[in-house]
């Protein structure tokens, strides 16, 4: 599901402290846009099944992080509604 062509690497130079802080800050939006858009935490956690967010739903290319927090939530949405009922 999603995208997997992460490119995250390109765009810092500091190596992977650069690349930790660039995805934590998709993940943040990526986060906060989900919460924003309805989905309560407990369902984020299902959804996520103990993955960060930029783990779960992989950056694409040189993708904004504005454009990633709208793609993600979608996914986000359809990998929760497309969970089996208990």
């Amino acid at each position: 599901m999603g995208y997997h062509d992460t490119h995250l690497s390109e765009f810092g130079t500091a190596g992977a402290f650069a690349t930790r802080s660039l995805r934590r800050h998709y993940g943040r939006a990526a986060f906060t846009a989900a919460i924003e858009n309805g989905l309560m935490p407990d369902e984020l956690s299902e959804v996520l099944a103990g993955r960060s967010v930029v783990e779960a739903f992989p950056v694409a290319g040189r993708e904004s992080v504005v454009d990633y927090a709208h793609r993600a939530v979608a996914e986000m949405m359809v990998a929760y509604v497309s969970q089996p009922l208990n």
